[in-house]
């Protein structure tokens, strides 16, 4: 007698993704590499055949995208490439447990490793040429234990085919040590490896140079990023994009790029696109005022922007200690809206919109500015005459709509 089981479906199987994946590496990662990665896994644990080509039609993706998309796992330490020849390009890819990175859990045994005859020619020192041998000895206390063979061969096909120097190859492992403060797993290495033999920085002059260019640009995005309100993220592929056009194409200086960054804290929702919107504004300007076709220059009209919001700020400070002074209840009233805001944002941030003591948080601030109202209105003031004061409610005195375009009244000036 036989026992079987109807075979199921693709599609009506069960794909397990950890709860550390998704707190840990989710969150942070490109919503289109995080399809790639589980559309993979899926294929993956399924046993069904797939390719790169695949992924990208059933996603919708460009298939380079893709190809970013295991670039950038396997620098988290997620993917292992299998090389199956001698080409960078030929290699087969194996999902690492979340689990067994952060809390250093060993990989099962894969067949390849569980023959003892690979301790065996691991100690044959006649299967390594010199170079090699001397790469191995200086990886392990790196690392701080035996390396396994395919780590070895690894090694060598790097340093002997791809042509790395050595030097090159320990400090792949330095920068790992560094970065992660762990000891450093062969598919992150190999993933630096490659990326640097595809860049043709074969020789420690070369990479140091390159790595000086990387350190100084990625300080740079930090910059952008935190006067922009972007913490806790890395930039995109397309955000680096835009962000080297500014300084390469444009070869626009850092200050000047931050004070377009700056402008972005009138709008709700600060973007790479709006200030790219402004720089491009700026550089054709510079241009048109080159030929004579403009009498004020981008920095002038700048100026005159900042003499107006200047001007109504103290408009409406004058107006806010004149109502304090003559009405202090509304001087309270501030008082607690900006701590019953807070409150409310706490709750909003713990998912609590939809609860009780928000609805209650909010019909008690909206009793406040109803109150404010009445007192300005019974005082003789118009309701709006605490809101902040605007020559152009269009752009707040900026010169640039929410969308990155110009205002009208900017464009009035630049053409004048």
């Amino acid at each position: 007698m036989n026992f079987f089981m109807e075979k199921t479906d693709l599609y009506l199987k069960d794909t397990a993704v950890e709860n550390l994946f998704i707190s840990e590496y989710m969150v942070t990662a490109d919503g289109d590499y995080v399809k790639v990665y589980l559309l993979a896994k899926m294929y993956a644990g399924s046993g069904e055949e797939c390719s790169n080509a695949t992924l990208a039609r059933e996603l919708s993706l460009p298939l380079q995208k893709v190809v970013d998309a295991w670039n950038y796992w396997e620098s988290r330490g997620l993917l292992r490439r299998r090389f199956t020849g001698r080409d960078p390009a030929d290699f087969d890819l194996e999902f690492i447990s979340p689990k067994q990175l952060m809390y250093g859990l060993e990989p099962s045994s894969s067949e390849e490793d569980s023959f003892p005859e690979e301790d065996i020619a691991r100690l044959n020192a006649a299967s390594w040429s010199q170079n090699a041998l001397a790469l191995f000895r200086a990886v392990e206390p790196m690392v701080g234990r035996t390396l396994s063979s395919r780590e070895m061969n690894d090694l060598q096909m790097w340093l002997e085919d791809w042509g790395m120097s050595k030097e090159v190859i320990l400090r792949a492992y330095e920068i790992c040590i560094k970065e992660r403060r762990k000891t450093p797993e062969i598919g992150y290495i190999a993933a630096i490896v490659r990326s640097w033999y595809e860049k043709r920085l074969f020789r420690e002059d070369s990479l140091e140079a390159y790595l000086e260019e990387h350190d100084r640009r990625h300080s740079q995005y930090r910059r952008i990023f935190k006067a922009l309100g972007f913490i806790g993220r890395m930039p995109t592929e397309e955000e680096r994009r835009i962000m080297n056009i500014w300084l390469d194409d444009y070869m626009l200086d850092i200050n000047t790029i931050l004070e377009a960054c700056r402008k972005t804290s009138g709008i709700s929702s600060p973007n790479i696109n709006y200030v790219h919107a402004i720089l491009k504004d700026w550089k054709e300007g510079e241009k048109l005022t080159a030929s004579g076709k403009k009498k004020l220059t981008i920095a002038q009209i700048d100026r005159i922007y900042k003499e107006i919001r200047e001007k109504n700020e103290a408009i409406t400070a004058s107006r806010k200690e004149e109502t304090y002074r003559k009405i202090p209840r509304i001087s309270e009233i501030d008082a607690e809206v900006r701590v019953l805001n807070a409150q409310l944002f706490t709750l909003l941030r713990g998912g609590k919109k939809d609860s009780e003591e928000y609805r209650d948080g909010e019909e008690q601030r909206r009793e406040l500015y109803g109150e404010k109202s009445r007192l300005l209105t019974e005082a003789g003031y118009p309701e709006d005459y605490l809101k902040p004061v605007y020559t152009c409610e269009h752009c707040k005195d900026t010169g640039f709509l929410d969308n990155g375009e110009k205002c009208v009244c900017l464009v009035n000036r630049m053409m004048a």
